[in-house]
């Protein structure tokens, strides 16, 4: 798997393709630092091919990957989504489009309830790009039966399908990537927080790792899943 920029080992990534807040976020047990590890083990490509590509669709290669990737969520000042990594794989007749969140105990922001709150204040773009994500994964504008889920998980989402959308790709997948430091890391939040996201698609499905939830279409017809993976960190 070819790393954009070629990047090929830990340092590499720092340099190249580390987090703002190097200080804070680059270091042992931080998603960040941890999920990097992961991408580059020899294991990762061939991981990504059996528990998720395989399951859409066979013999798929992935052609590139680029870590931290910004895609421009709409119009408004600020809508911007940073993607732990994105993939694009092909087959001899389609592609296929994947965006990474990574966690290890971090929280995947606030509700959507209080986030619509925070677009209260003055010249805020929060309530037009919420109605924009809501109309664009469940083609309504109802805004209070999505109150509870995490922001975090629904800007993945969108983001995910923007990144397909500028490739000019008709499936993708969001991959909730949970990586296991110990029996205290806070899976079990992550999962409980990832199924109110299920639910609203109306699915009698439970989060299991390694698990590749439906196919779902977007109002602009783009073919979408949603993938958990869940990981112990590489020991060094």
């Amino acid at each position: 798997m070819i790393i954009s920029g070629e990047i090929k080992n830990i340092y590499e990534w720092y340099i190249k393709a580390g987090p703002k807040n190097k200080e804070a976020q680059w270091v042992e047990n931080h998603s960040a630092l941890e999920f990097a590890k992961l991408v580059l083990d020899d294991s990762f490509e061939n991981d990504i091919k059996e528990n998720i590509l395989n399951k859409i669709s066979a013999n798929q290669k992935i052609i590139h990957a680029i870590p931290e990737k910004i895609t421009r969520l709409d119009g408004f000042n600020g809508g911007q989504r940073n993607h732990d990594l994105t993939l694009c794989a092909k087959n001899d007749s389609e592609k296929i489009a994947i965006c990474f969140e990574a966690k290890v105990n971090e929280d995947l922001d606030v509700i959507l309830s209080k986030k619509w709150e925070e677009g209260e204040k003055k010249d805020s773009n929060i309530h037009g790009r919420i109605k924009n994500i809501i109309d664009s994964l469940w083609n309504n504008t109802q805004i209070e039966n999505y109150n509870d889920l995490r922001y975090q998980l629904l800007t993945g989402l969108f983001g995910t399908i923007k990144f397909a959308e500028e490739l000019k790709i008709k499936k993708c997948v969001f991959c909730i990537y949970q990586i296991q430091i110990d029996k205290k890391t806070k899976v079990k939040k992550t999962e409980n927080e990832i199924q109110k996201l299920l639910d609203c698609f109306n699915i009698n499905d439970k989060v299991q790792n390694n698990k590749l939830f439906g196919p779902f279409k977007s109002k602009n017809n783009i073919e979408f899943y949603i993938s958990y993976l869940k990981r112990e960190k590489i020991k060094d």
